[in-house]
């Protein structure tokens, strides 16, 4: 063999007044620049940006003000931590006074860098929220009819809908039917419209600040003065309302006039009064089930230091608007001719309106929204329009999305009904669509020009088509919509493979289209919050994309599904739905606070769930541990959509669900192993320590063959299972003499039994996309992903996937991201950034490529906590090849290569390898 031969070149690029460290990114509790925080100890974050080579910084001043003037002349009179010795940037605790309610702070960090050079940051800010319920100024919680009533009339409309089941997702009730056939079916005593509500007010004084604080379930739409107050759609967030409620912060000091003034608000049922008579569980008495209701604080602040608050109490008005039916399943109607001309601005006359009536509190606690809202992320037009029947017209968006589309509907007639519908086949209309008929109704005002948009609803589709309209609709009639958790994109990924560039790019925006607050399964379907896909999606999401808010509220909802014995439901937000019935899928609880941990440093939500997590665990012990074959777990779900869905007829899934339980639970108290060791928790550890060796234990016993070295399933299954033996191997359960034997036997599998394809689903992919390009078999991975033969990555890319189907099929859903743990092979193991477990958070960078035989180049970035990462190889000829990249700031990368590792400092880089 050729000794392979290293040039490593890095760059010093110096410039005199700018070698030293900058500050820049200041963030809070994750978020830049937030209003309505209220974590009484927030996290401050930022990075380190400087043209020199190996700059790190050596300490730092954390300073934070009552006023911008005070900050300005480094008076911190809320917190000055002094000068610290630490390079630390990230999960950096406030420990000033006690932030006060609904009050405005200034902050900024002083950083010495390795020559101890000082440099202050730009000034970031932060408001507070409200803390307690005092805080609301006895603000009442506020609805259209009095709560008597509306509960008698909704469970009368539910019993007669009990009695007209239809097995159909997204629900058992009307899920063929059309609109105008939904909302008619109750035609003697219809659902509610959605209630528009108006409160003026005067204003006297300069104001010098003006901040409304408001809660609308289940959504809501704020206006001031005739403004649409914020860019957010679909808010608040999803939450088990019971439990958590969230609130939003708006400042609207600039809508605020002299004189007076009208806050207006349009409720929506959102998910707090679905429509849907589903599968799991929501529409039952014991749900969270209610009518639309509003919590609402507008605080003015005046230039002479008096304060005026305006809440939601009786003085409200109310009345039916023109979304005359809405649901986030079942759709929504859009009733123009019922449009009320100028009800949100204060000179309208509403004397014909209701009063408002105080109304029962959902049951929550109410906590800020302390991460970014659903909004309209992108706008543009469709590829294709063409007619489809006498009245139908088809649109071609030319990729499977979340959102919908703005219409513009030329020259109705008074009443004309039009009905859009949405799908991800190409007919949606038809019978076999993802979801049934995802719609939308508009009904005409007679106007010339008018526009039909979804507002208190989205749908999953790629495919639209319009009824009941004539008029030829034409692109520039059209607007797209992206619509999903606005969370910012860190990385990037590109190579010379197609293929593999497809695979990424459907991995990527199957995840992001399945944020609408919570991780959910698909956005045409089911819409819920299903762990298992949490389990395997959102580590790979989190290298694509900024989920640290989004996480820390979503690891909320997980325990809110919480029981009072410690069961977890597989699906959050969830009322009760198959309780403790799946570790594998509710071990989310323990997953997602370990990547939390592992890419942003996180620990605090160890400390905050420990107990849940350890009552959980009892729980599981007690409820799911066999009784005649201790450590073997029962199971409700199983390795996800594998192939054998297609090709196994014995019924249940191969092997059973057991085995996968028992090896997924143990990976859960490794890491809980972990947590407690970090936290000092010092009898947790030795508890989980016994656990740990138990399970192990069980697992060798009752599902390890010694003569054939393979793991296999409780159930009887002819072939080798990849899934059991591959988890096996990845979680760390092989013992040292038969792991080589095992890891050839899973290879021979792949490779010579199913000529390069890994028969197994979620799970399966999860692991042996992470654990065989780890342990030297990059190159045998890259060619099951780009294999063109069902089933792989590849047979989707040549079918025209543009997400990720539910398995390796396009008869289910085709916008699952469950699947897109695939996408860590190509960040890890293709282009090799890589997390140190032993240090997470991307200080301390680990590159490791895999230089693939017939690719020409991969690269990535991954804009870190700490700093934009960037790597890149590229082939030279046949046996040379270049890596390069650039390694932030305050940062270090142990640089991992054929035959040599050496650690380097920040700045940039360059090997050239011969091998």
């Amino acid at each position: 063999m050729n000794k392979t031969i290293f040039i490593t070149v890095v760059f010093f690029c110096i410039f005199s007044s700018f070698s030293q460290i900058e500050p820049y990114d200041l963030k809070l509790e994750y978020l830049t620049n937030p209003d309505g925080v209220d974590v009484s100890k927030p996290r401050f974050f930022w990075k380190i940006n400087s043209k020199e080579s190996g700059q790190f910084q050596s300490a730092y001043q954390l300073m934070v003000a009552t006023s911008e003037e005070k900050l300005a002349q480094n008076i911190g009179d809320a917190y000055d931590s002094g000068k610290v010795k630490s390079s630390e940037t990230i999960q950096i605790t406030y420990k000033g006074k006690s932030l006060k309610p609904s009050s405005q702070y200034f902050w900024k960090v002083k950083t010495w860098d390795k020559k101890n050079t000082p440099t202050w940051s730009k000034i970031a800010k932060f408001s507070t929220g409200l803390f307690q319920k005092e805080d609301w100024k006895a603000a009442q919680w506020i609805s259209w009819k009095p709560q008597e009533q509306w509960y008698k009339e909704w469970w009368e409309r539910k019993d007669i809908e009990s009695k007209a089941l239809q097995f159909q997702l997204p629900s058992l009730f009307g899920s063929s039917m059309s609109m105008f056939e939904r909302y008619y079916f109750h035609h003697q005593n219809p659902y509610d419209a959605s209630p528009l509500l108006r409160k003026s007010f005067k204003v006297s004084k300069k104001v010098k600040q003006a901040k409304a604080y408001i809660s609308g379930l289940g959504y809501y739409e704020l206006f001031i003065n005739g403004k649409p107050i914020g860019t957010q759609v679909l808010d608040p967030g999803w939450t088990d309302y019971r439990k958590t409620i969230l609130y939003a912060t708006h400042d609207i000091t600039e809508q605020i006039q002299n004189g007076d003034n009208l806050a207006g608000v349009m409720l929506g049922r959102g998910f707090y009064g679905q429509l849907a008579y589903d599968h799991w569980g929501f529409y039952k008495k014991d749900g969270y089930v209610g009518q639309p209701k509003l919590l609402c604080l507008i605080k003015v602040l005046y230039e002479d230091g008096t304060e005026e608050n305006i809440i939601s109490d009786l003085s409200w008005k109310v009345t039916g608007g023109p979304i005359i039916y809405d649901g986030p399943h079942m759709g929504e109607i859009y009733d123009a001719r019922k449009e009320i001309e100028n009800w949100n601005i204060a000179s309208f006359n509403d004397t014909s309106w209701d009063t408002v009536n105080t109304t029962s509190h959902p049951g929550g606690e109410v906590v800020s929204q302390m991460c970014q809202p659903i909004r309209i992320t992108k706008t543009f037009q469709p590829v294709n329009i063409k007619r489809k029947g006498s009245y139908g017209q088809w649109i071609d968006t030319g990729t499977n999305s979340a959102g919908w589309i703005r219409l513009r509907l030329k020259n109705l007639e008074k009443g004309q009904q039009v009905t859009i519908y949405y799908g991800e086949h190409l007919d949606p209309t038809s019978s076999g669509q993802p979801g049934r008929l995802q719609q939308m109704a508009y009904i005409g005002k007679g106007e010339a020009e008018e526009f039909a948009e979804c507002r208190f609803s989205y749908k999953g589709c790629r495919y639209v088509q319009v009824k009941g309209y004539k008029t030829k609709i034409t692109k520039a009639d059209v607007e797209v919509k992206f619509v999903h958790s606005d969370v910012p994109l860190v990385g990037t990924f590109e190579s010379s493979d197609k293929t593999v560039d497809a695979v990424h790019d459907i991995c990527r925006k199957s995840l992001i289209f399945n944020l609408h607050s919570i991780v959910t399964d698909c956005p045409n379907r089911e819409k819920n919050g299903w762990l298992g896909d949490a389990v395997t999606g959102v580590e790979f999401g989190m290298a694509n994309y900024d989920l640290a808010a989004l996480m820390t509220k979503f690891t909320r909802d997980i325990f809110d599904t919480q029981t009072t014995e410690g069961a977890l439901s597989p699906i959050a937000p969830a009322n009760n739905y198959r309780k403790g019935k799946s570790t594998l899928w509710s071990s989310a609880g323990v997953h997602i606070p370990w990547y939390m941990y592992q890419y942003y440093g996180d620990t605090r939500l160890f400390e905050e769930y420990w107990e849940n997590m350890m009552h959980w665990v009892d729980y599981s012990w007690e409820n799911n541990n066999s009784k005649v074959k201790d450590g073997m777990f029962s199971e409700i779900y199983n390795d996800w959509v594998p192939p054998y869905d297609a090709t196994y007829r014995g019924g249940g899934k191969p092997g059973g669900n057991e085995v996968i339980a028992s090896m997924n639970f143990y990976l859960v108290l490794k890491r809980l192993t972990y947590m407690a060791d970090k936290l000092g928790k010092t009898k947790d550890k030795k508890r989980l320590e016994k656990q740990l060796k138990r399970i192990h234990e069980g697992i060798q016993k009752y599902a390890f063959d010694a003569e054939k070295v393979e793991y296999s399933g409780l159930k009887p299954f002819s072939e080798f299972l990849p899934v059991v033996n591959i988890l096996a191997l990845d979680y760390g359960i092989v013992p040292d003499e038969y792991r080589e034997q095992l890891e050839k036997r899973v290879v021979e599998n792949i490779v010579k039994e199913k000529d390069y394809h890994l028969w197994g689903g979620i799970f399966s992919i999860h692991s042996a996309f992470e654990y065989l390009p780890k342990n030297g078999y990059a190159d045998m991975m890259h060619k099951v992903v780009v294999n063109e033969e069902w089933p792989s990555f590849g047979w989707m890319i040549k079918e025209s996937a543009t997400t990720l189907p539910e398995g390796y099929k396009f008869s289910s859903s085709d916008m699952h991201h469950f699947m897109g743990a695939v996408d860590n092979f190509f960040y890890r193991h293709l282009v090799g950034i890589n997390l140190d477990e032993s240090h997470p958070g991307f200080q301390n960078i680990i590159l490791k490529p895999n230089f693939i035989k017939s690719m020409d180049f991969a690269k990535a970035s991954y804009n870190s906590i700490h700093g934009e990462i960037k790597a890149e190889w590229k082939k030279i000829n046949n046996n040379t090849y270049e890596y390069y990249g650039v390694i932030p700031s305050n940062c270090k990368a142990k640089v991992i290569l054929p035959f040599k590792t050496e650690t380097i400092k920040s700045g940039t880089f360059k090997y050239v390898v011969n091998l």
